[in-house]
């Protein structure tokens, strides 16, 4: 048999052992090391939370973002001009908005804290200063949480924000970082404490409400934020808080 016509039927076997690029090969899986399994987000892009994670009473340390990686190559001088200037903003508009979306649920620090979140830029596109450039202006960015102590990793999040202007994408970037801060919030909530059987002279503690729980569960579903798998893990949460404690 021709080696064309051997190559011709190896071919499906060959694509298939191939493994898909994730965002057009911008999201390198092993940037976050082990165990991360991408899921699209309507909000987020691509993201994985550590299965039952629980980020209360922790604190979220935001590091210096890395280099950026130029995972596609390097590309012309009008890319490297707009990744600087969206590296002027980068780092103060996570932390901003980030905060807005936390809602004072997980303290965040500059300088310690046993959950760290780390960041880099892999791609970014520019749009020329010609009066006639055309096109759209994109950045192509990773963040991940890992565990301080153990550098486990906990969370992992790629996006590539693309619009019209540099200020398009900084006002997209601005609204991601609170998203981030939603969902991170959804796994910061403290546990519902368990109160005493009221007495006949003592007022009835307030309940825990289940219902408005699970409306903001299905909220961050609705809004690409949980994958269900993540949804049914925070609804069973939320049912063993609200359940009836045995003497």
């Amino acid at each position: 048999m021709r080696r064309s016509a051997v190559l011709f039927l190896l071919a499906p076997a060959l694509l298939v052992a191939q493994p898909a690029t994730l965002d057009e090969g911008r999201l390198d899986p092993a940037w976050f090391g082990t165990g991360a399994s991408f899921q699209p987000s309507k909000a987020l892009g691509f993201q994985w939370l550590k299965p039952g994670l629980d980020l209360h009473q922790r604190t979220l340390q935001l590091k210096a973002w890395e280099p950026a990686a130029w995972l596609l190559g390097r590309r012309m001088s009008k890319d490297q001009v707009f990744l600087q200037r969206a590296e002027s903003y980068l780092a103060p508009d996570l932390d901003r908005h980030l905060r807005r979306g936390l809602k004072g649920n997980l303290p965040v620090s500059h300088t310690a804290g046993d959950v760290l979140l780390i960041a880099r830029v892999v791609d970014a596109v520019g749009i020329g200063d010609d009066y006639m450039a055309t096109g759209q202006a994109s950045l192509s960015f990773d963040l991940k949480l890992v565990d301080a102590d153990t550098g486990a990793l906990l969370g992992a999040f790629h996006d590539t924000l693309r619009g019209p202007s540099p200020e398009a994408i900084a006002g997209q970037y601005g609204r991601w970082c609170e998203e981030l801060g939603r969902l991170l919030a959804a796994c910061a909530a403290p546990p519902q404490a368990v109160k005493p059987v009221p007495g006949p002279t003592q007022a009835t503690p307030p309940s825990f409400d289940l219902e408005g729980a699970l409306r903001r569960i299905e909220g961050l579903k609705r809004d690409g934020l949980l994958s269900e798998e993540e949804c049914q893990m925070l609804r069973k949460k939320a049912a063993d808080r609200s359940a009836p404690r045995r003497p």
